[in-house]
């Protein structure tokens, strides 16, 4: 099943409907709901990435997830800072391994450079290259009782009729907790490629963002969520557009916030100064 929606509040509405005219019940980890199998959420334009049907609290987490996600750390503390539920999710460690932006700026190739500038760098040398993985993954969490498997596995990027498109790979996705906000990262890495890639070409425009979960729930727990979900209105706040690629890369390595659109980012999580 195809989704396609022009904004991610648009997705989240159609998926909800799709989950519960068709969804099959499904018990799993203490959780029971409708679950659905193989669904894509193709957004065709990833600028509208910021979940505000719940604003301003969607918002405020949307922001602060993707803070941490920048960081990059895979100590819960940065992931707990946006929610507290990610406390009951670490490894006896003190170790989440959900951390999407790990994989992406921090984890590095045998040549020292991120995951994140390989696919840049082969982009660059080659537009038609179908090899721009980003893969998410770590060993370390497949252990007995693990609590935190990551459910993304991996950020395939390519060029289509002139234009950057991003397709991810889910093996399953909660259609409220989950997806909004993962696909907020997903195509906030895929725009900030973009303007990276225009550097060298800048004939290059941005495609979609498409999200291939092989399976996707809306659980009980989550039903009055859904329900303010589909009674809300959709804002029209969208993040600044990232208009130079290095700016905002020297933030997110930095751990600052000076760019347009990572000070956004910080204003919008409401952390204090």
């Amino acid at each position: 099943m195809d989704i396609i929606g022009d904004s991610v509040d648009d997705l989240v509405l159609k998926g909800i409907k799709h989950i519960k005219e068709h969804g099959d019940y499904t018990e799993a980890r203490g959780l029971s709901g409708l679950q659905c199998f193989n669904v894509s959420y193709h957004l065709t334009n990833p600028l509208r990435r910021v979940h505000t049907l719940r604003a301003p609290k969607s918002v405020r987490y949307f922001a602060r997830e993707l803070i941490a996600y920048c960081k990059g750390s895979l100590n819960v503390e940065e992931l707990a800072r946006a929610a507290r539920v990610w406390e009951s999710l670490a490894d006896e460690d003190g170790k989440i391994y959900s951390n999407y932006g790990y994989y992406t700026f921090r984890q590095y190739t045998p040549d020292r450079i991120t995951q994140f500038e390989w696919v840049s760098n082969q982009l660059k040398i080659n537009p038609s290259s179908r090899r721009c993985v980003i893969i998410i993954d770590n060993i370390s969490a497949k252990r007995e009782n693990s609590k935190d498997i990551p459910c993304t596995l991996g950020m395939h990027f390519f060029v289509e009729k002139k234009k950057l498109c991003a397709a991810v790979s889910m093996r399953s996705t909660d259609i409220i907790t989950g997806l909004p906000y993962d696909l907020g990262f997903y195509s906030f890495v895929q725009e900030l490629l973009w303007r990276d890639l225009q550097n060298v070409h800048p004939h290059i425009g941005l495609g979609y963002c498409i999200v291939k979960s092989n399976l996707t729930q809306l659980y009980d727990s989550r039903n009055e969520l859904a329900t303010e979900v589909q009674n809300g209105v959709a804002g029209d706040q969208c993040m600044p557009d990232i208009l130079d690629a290095k700016s905002v890369l020297e933030d997110i390595y930095s751990n600052t916030y000076n760019s347009e659109p990572m000070s956004w980012l910080y204003n919008k999580s409401e952390y204090e100064a």
